[in-house]
């Protein structure tokens, strides 16, 4: 925008210059003329522009979602309301939005013309390129003269925020859920009395037991006391924990170590979910995370939040971040440890679990495929020797490129 003024600017120089050298060769008319005329359009333009800038009051507001997922496109809508008691002519909207890549970050609207007491919409889009949190705003307005050889700005502090979670992928086929070596998947139920479960049935009152559970139609109709029955909703858990290492985050951008960490953690707590499965998230960041477990829509929120956040900060290893983390991981549950190649030798500590009932389940990306010019398929190949020789268990491996779906076939 400020370039276009400077080469108008430019234009209205080499005319006024041309209209002098043209005038010292002819009459000094000429050269008057065409200088009232420059100096009356300033004038007008110039009135206008302090009469919009003391009248001139807007009321700017922006719409759109809260959350949206990698590569999405972010609906937005702003508002303009003209307050003043005079129509608002030839102005730029201009939003902001340090979310995308630098050629997408503003967004500019002409308005040529908006009434007394009147307002419009103007509907535009962001693509959120990367997971994290942003912030919109805040608007900029630039104020014209009829001519366009002035202008003023206003700055407009509306703010709004959009969480961009990672992207998930499908999972066809997940590694079997085990209580140490007895497998399960989801939830168990057993029958029992309870306060806070499901409803199973009813049954003859026993002694002792709390007046809140006596079922008051069934008791007149049978002409004695009958309690209501609950289900027990007793399930085991599983644990993701990963450790996002500053040191050891090879590859850049999307393409990275960190990434691909991040990306794979949110699709198994989504398959998870899914599933109906108990989820624990324990990771380090740079600082500790430690989401309690819990179920359904709403704990899925709350970890992609956190993983849409999370940055390749920590400065410890895995081996020291598990050593922290194993206190939180109950017995009888399974384990999905999301780590590098390069911690595949503390997988022997991870395994000492064993003899609490957790059963491990190793996702592992390969860093070395994240060098540039990397034979991914050889040190792929590498990698999956060093760890079947150093412990006997069945791991997926992750390469830089792959279909992260595919692996899970």
């Amino acid at each position: 925008m400020i370039k276009a003024f400077r080469i108008k600017w430019f234009l209205l120089g080499f005319f006024f210059i041309s209209s002098l050298l043209i005038g010292l060769k002819t009459t000094r008319e000429f050269f008057f003329f065409f200088a009232y005329f420059l100096l009356s359009i300033t004038l007008v333009s110039l009135a206008w522009l302090l009469l919009t800038y003391f009248t001139a009051h807007l009321q700017l507001s922006r719409k759109m979602i809260s959350r949206v997922t990698e590569d999405d496109q972010l609906e937005v809508s702003a508002q303009i309301r003209n307050l003043s008691f005079l129509p608002v002519f030839n102005f730029v909207l201009e939003d902001n939005f340090s979310g995308t890549p630098k050629n997408q970050e503003k967004k500019s609207f002409f308005v040529s013309y908006l009434g007394l007491k009147s307002s419009c919409v103007i509907n535009y889009d962001y693509l959120c390129f990367k997971r994290g949190e942003y912030k919109l705003g805040p608007f900029v307005v630039y104020f014209f003269d009829p001519f366009n050889l002035f202008f003023f700005k206003r700055i407009f502090y509306v703010y709004s925020s959009v969480v961009v979670y990672p992207q998930i992928f499908k999972i066809e086929k997940f590694p079997a859920l085990t209580r140490s070596v007895l497998p399960w998947f989801g939830i168990e139920t057993a029958r029992s009395s309870g306060d806070d479960d499901e409803f199973y049935g009813v049954r003859e009152y026993k002694d002792g037991e709390s007046v809140k559970k006596i079922h008051w139609i069934s008791s007149a109709r049978k002409n004695k006391l009958i309690v209501k029955q609950f289900q027990l909703q007793s399930f085991f858990g599983t644990t993701i924990i990963f450790n996002l290492e500053k040191a050891e985050n090879l590859g850049e951008g999307k393409e990275s170590v960190a990434e691909y960490i991040i990306k794979i953690a949110a699709s198994v707590a989504h398959y998870l979910t899914e599933k109906g499965v108990s989820i624990e998230l324990l990771a380090h960041v740079g600082e500790i995370v430690h989401l309690p477990f819990n179920k359904g829509q709403e704990h899925l929120e709350s970890i992609l939040r956190v993983l849409a956040v999370a940055q390749a900060e920590s400065r410890i290893s895995f081996r020291e971040a598990f050593e922290e983390f194993a206190r939180y991981i109950p017995n009888d549950s399974s384990l999905v440890a999301v780590i590098s190649d390069q911690d595949y030798v503390d997988l022997p500590r991870v395994l000492s679990l064993y003899g609490r009932g957790v059963s491990l389940i190793p996702l592992i990306v390969v860093s070395d495929t994240f060098l540039p010019d990397a034979d991914k398929k050889k040190i792929t190949r590498q990698a999956k020797i060093k760890v079947s020789n150093l412990v006997n268990m069945h791991a997926k491996f992750f390469s830089q490129g792959d279909n992260l779906s595919e692996v899970f076939i």
